[in-house]
């Protein structure tokens, strides 16, 4: 093996359920490279990654460092070899300092430790690596681009040699793009390797000198510097063979408008118009945080926003979830054990939360009546196991997915926002949630769906929307998009401009 390997994938393979994620990967990280990552949604990166770091164990295949295979069982195990991620959502100890989550773990002094020698061992490092912060900030108050650089220093103090960046300007202005690019160069001219993931072409073009491509969990190539271009890279992305790019929604909008989005505003997203009619439903993709996100966020009564919102010609108040909830949207986000689900509660309690007044006899929730109604919504959605009982953490995320959409089925919206409806969910569970989204549309609900698959979403929609660097790019009626034409603009949004 060249001595300018780090790590190497032999064969690499993980299996969930019966369906393998990764297929056989052999790849390469060189000492001091900026590999790039790239692929489609379901392609295998995140699990790739997991695995590199030690969140997943591979099912069959090697990892060898330095021509020496290791075993990765554990996060605990990843970080001793040196290996380690920064992910978009990066967490830190919100009650500590910036110098204290530089060193935790790490702190100076074998007996005391004081927080004057923590501060200024970890001013020390970020003035290294050209980082002018104040380490005595609480980092509860740090923005997502600061939390990344704080992250990165960590790393880089603890003498990482392969970092993982997953869509690490996905939440990042252009001038906080810059700091973070000119820190990866750094960090490369210092020996240590950087795996780069992102569905920005242009950023992978400008910063790796080589490129990765993974395809329905299988090595599609690797590609140097000057052979990442557009057509290349949508050539290997894409795989002809699968039957998975048929249309599943046949049309069900009508002629009557039902939601109305007029100069929609966030810190992250410029003025966005945009109709909706019943049974109508609208696909919004781009790069993930490009803006997309912040649709469903502003939708949802998540981020402060601007402009005028009407639900059937009457306007919305999006102040707050529960105003949103009361006018008849209903928001299905992507994080749905955190953000959609009481994990500890049963599938019943789940499902009858949005309804519980009208189960009520005497202020008192008629047992009976919970479960009949619960029993009725799971057996319309079929929800496996078939147990109402049964705490909603114990459910697949397919199921739980079905419990969620349930949950505000039961609670008879008129629009639907669904973000990322089927991440995380099993092939097979798959369809059956497009079924569901598209009965609601049949419905006469206006649906919304945000999501980064491509596949999705020239399967569900009936008009496709890309929002990229917080404007939209290009809207179309389904029709006019091909796949190939979709991915191009998704990638490279304003380099492609879009009628």
């Amino acid at each position: 093996m060249p001595s300018d390997v780090l790590v190497e994938l032999r064969g690499l393979e993980k299996e969930f359920s019966g369906t393998k994620a990764l297929k056989g990967v052999s790849l390469a990280f060189r000492r001091g490279e900026v590999h790039g990552l790239l692929g489609e949604n379901g392609a295998g990166k995140s699990t790739l990654i997991k695995i590199l770091t030690g969140v997943y164990s591979p099912s069959g295949g090697q990892i060898l460092l330095n021509g020496e295979p290791i075993r990765i069982h554990s996060p605990m195990d990843a970080r001793r070899y040196g290996l380690g991620a920064v992910y978009q959502d990066a967490e830190l100890v919100a009650g500590f300092t910036i110098g204290q989550n530089i060193l935790l773990g790490n702190e100076p002094g074998r007996f005391t430790v004081s927080d004057r020698a923590i501060h200024e061992a970890a001013a020390a490092i970020l003035t290294e690596i050209g980082i002018p912060m104040d380490v005595r900030r609480p980092a509860a108050g740090l923005s997502a681009a600061e939390m990344q650089l704080v992250t990165l220093a960590t790393l880089f103090h603890r003498k990482y040699k392969l970092i993982v960046l997953d869509e690490p300007t996905a939440r990042l202005s252009a001038s906080e793009s810059e700091v973070l690019f000119r820190l990866i160069q750094q960090f490369r001219a210092q020996g240590i390797t950087i795996v780069y993931i992102s569905h920005r072409l242009k950023e992978v073009q400008d910063i790796c000198d080589r490129a990765s491509i993974l395809r329905g969990g299988m090595l599609s190539a690797t590609l140097d510097r000057g052979e990442i271009t557009e057509d290349r890279v949508t050539e290997l992305m894409v795989d002809r063979s699968r039957a998975d790019l048929e249309t599943y929604n046949q049309g069900h909008a009508r002629s009557d408008m039902l939601l109305e989005i007029e100069n929609l505003r966030t810190e992250n997203l410029e003025a966005l118009t945009l109709n909706v009619r019943a049974g109508e439903v609208v696909g919004i993709t781009g790069p993930v945080g490009g803006g997309m996100e912040q649709v469903a966020r502003a939708l949802g009564g998540i981020v402060r926003h601007s402009g005028r919102v009407q639900l059937r010609g009457r306007p919305v108040d999006l102040s707050k979830p529960t105003k949103v909830r009361q006018a008849g949207i209903a928001l299905i986000p992507e994080d749905r054990r955190k953000q959609a689900l009481f994990p500890a509660l049963s599938v019943a309690d789940n499902i009858c939360l949005p309804v519980l007044r009208s189960l009520q006899r005497l202020a008192l929730v008629r047992p009976r009546a919970k479960l009949a109604y619960a029993d009725g919504v799971v057996d319309r959605l079929s929800v496996r196991p078939r147990n109402t009982g049964m705490q909603v953490r114990f459910l697949s995320g397919g199921n739980q997915q079905k419990v969620v959409i349930g949950k505000w089925m039961s609670a008879k919206a008129s629009v639907y926002v669904f973000v990322e409806p089927t991440s995380g969910v099993d092939i097979g569970a798959i369809k059956e949630i497009y079924d569901i989204i598209l009965h609601l549309a049949r419905d006469g609900a206006a649906i919304l769906v945000v999501s980064s698959s491509l596949k999705e979403i020239l399967a569900l929609s009936d008009r496709v929307i890309v929002i990229h660097d917080g404007a939209k790019v290009a809207e179309r009626p389904k029709a006019d998009w091909n796949y190939d034409d979709l991915l191009a603009v998704t990638m490279q949004g304003r380099h492609r401009r879009a009628a």
